[in-house]
């Protein structure tokens, strides 16, 4: 189906919502989130839900951390394009520029609002949040990286169908997802850490990089799909890599996580 593997969906161009967006992706993130709400209230009643309330919508914090979460990955994809491709990389997109940034924002504002916050809202307010202290951060992020690409599953089916292909390649595009999702995970893990547990600023981070993928990627890298999935994807792993490296495997933990 010609589709664009980001670190979390297929962006195939099925235009539903608009901009290509799957409607059945926004039930699978409200859903998450939906889960997440009532298993805190059935497990902490409603001062757990108070609490995971207010850590998905903080957004007191530093101004840094919100240039990271926009632009880390639109600036780095765009940069690594120019040194393989040279200056000619970014094509001057038919409705110029100013048009071209709008349709990012508005993709990036929609990706946010049905997609992201509510997904995080499920793996990092509740599920990552509660294995904080259990597991050493690692660990944390191997382990919700395999139940993130789990949960994508129904939507490789879901874009691909349930014949004999799909059910052949599912294997691998797990596989690849599980690697994808792990450094993903991995700097979601940091920014949560550093920006005193915002799942906000985790779901901007993700939806930075979707919107840039499905919608600035065909202006500033001029190769195929699969050469814009690398580079953008390349971006979130020499990023991850390098705050692997930095904190020590910590990932912004304050505090030693503990050993199982």
């Amino acid at each position: 189906m010609g589709c664009i593997v980001a670190f979390d969906r297929y962006q195939c161009g099925v235009d539903v919502i608009g901009f290509g967006l799957p409607l059945h992706g926004v039930f699978m993130s409200l859903g998450a989130g939906l889960a997440a709400l009532l298993v805190t209230a059935a497990l902490s009643g409603q001062a757990g839900v108070t609490d995971l309330t207010r850590r998905s919508v903080r957004w007191r914090v530093p101004v840094r951390w919100y240039l990271i979460a926009l632009l880390s990955v639109p600036v780095g994809a765009t940069l690594i394009s120019l040194v393989i491709y040279g200056p000619q990389a970014p094509a001057t997109p038919s409705g110029g520029w100013p048009r071209a940034l709008a349709e990012v924002a508005a993709v990036f504002v929609l990706q946010l609002v049905l997609f992201q916050l509510a997904e995080e809202i499920g793996f990092t307010g509740f599920l990552q949040h509660h294995w904080q202290d259990r597991y050493h951060p690692m660990k944390l992020t191997l382990y919700v990286a395999l139940l993130w690409a789990v949960w994508h599953i129904p939507d490789h089916f879901a874009e691909e169908g349930w014949g004999v292909e799909a059910l052949i390649s599912a294997p691998v595009v797990f596989a690849i997802e599980v690697v994808s999702l792990f450094f993903a995970r991995a700097l979601f893990v940091w920014l949560y850490n550093r920006t005193g547990s915002s799942v906000l600023l985790v779901a901007i981070l993700h939806a930075s990089f979707d919107a840039a993928i499905s919608q600035l990627s065909r202006d500033v890298v001029p190769g195929s799909n699969t050469a814009r999935f690398l580079i953008f994807t390349g971006v979130i792993v020499v990023f991850a890599t390098a705050v692997i490296i930095a904190t020590k495997g910590q990932l912004g933990r304050a505090k030693a996580a503990l050993e199982t």
